[in-house]
């Protein structure tokens, strides 16, 4: 069984020194140093969610300007084609208006040679009515 004397009351007053002594030497220094480093911790996680959160806002500010980039290129793109369309349309009644004219200055320089030439044909025709007809009466 076990003995309740005096060297029993010496041991638990021993051990309780010795944890007063451990406890102001080595484990009040061990949790300052921990709360620091948690604090520290805590401090850092912050600074990364905060570097987290400005560089999804840069990328969210980064992708839109590459949208409205991408829509003022199609729109420019849009505009272009337009015009070229335009100008195509231009080109093409100009070349339509220089034919119709060229054409219409052939046709006219042609009826104009038709009528000379018919004209000359006539002349001719009279001239040879006339000598087949002198001809008739001399023979």
């Amino acid at each position: 069984m076990l003995d309740l004397n005096i060297t029993l009351v010496f041991q638990l007053v021993n051990f309780f020194i010795a944890l007063f002594v451990l406890n102001i030497l080595l484990i009040r220094p061990i949790r300052t140093i921990i709360k620091k480093r948690n604090g520290i911790m805590d401090d850092m996680a912050g600074e990364a969610d905060s570097f987290e959160a400005r560089a999804a806002e840069r990328l969210a500010n980064y992708e839109a300007a590459l949208a409205r980039a991408r829509q003022d290129a199609g729109l420019a793109r849009e505009e272009g084609r337009a015009l070229g369309t335009a100008e195509q349309q231009n080109i093409v009644g100009e070349a339509q208006k220089n034919a119709r004219e060229i054409l219409a200055e052939t046709r006219d320089a042609l009826h104009g040679q038709a009528e000379a030439s018919l004209r000359e044909l006539r002349n001719q025709v009279s001239n040879f009515s006339a000598r087949l007809a002198d001809r008739l009466i001399k023979n």
